[in-house]
């Protein structure tokens, strides 16, 4: 089975919402800033979190609904 990188930069997120809106398995709006955390993330570095997942399906429409650009899917392996 495949598994993919959600790779998520939330220093340029605009806190608009749709991701959580579309994904609320893997994105959740934080009450403090209205911008999203990428749940269960790992910050890599400074405001850039990466989560592997099983399948890339709710995360995919996240990204495309993002305004921002700033949600990419990665494929691992197959």
């Amino acid at each position: 089975m495949a598994k993919f990188k959600i790779i998520y930069d939330r220093n340029n997120c605009v806190a608009a919402g749709p991701c959580a809106a579309v994904d609320n398995e893997h994105f959740t709006i934080n009450p403090d800033d209205g911008k999203a955390d990428l749940i269960g993330g790992k910050e890599v570095s400074p405001g850039i979190f990466e989560l592997e997942v099983e399948s890339d399906d709710l995360a995919n429409q996240a990204a495309s609904v993002c305004p921002a650009a700033v949600i990419s899917i990665k494929k691992l392996q197959d």
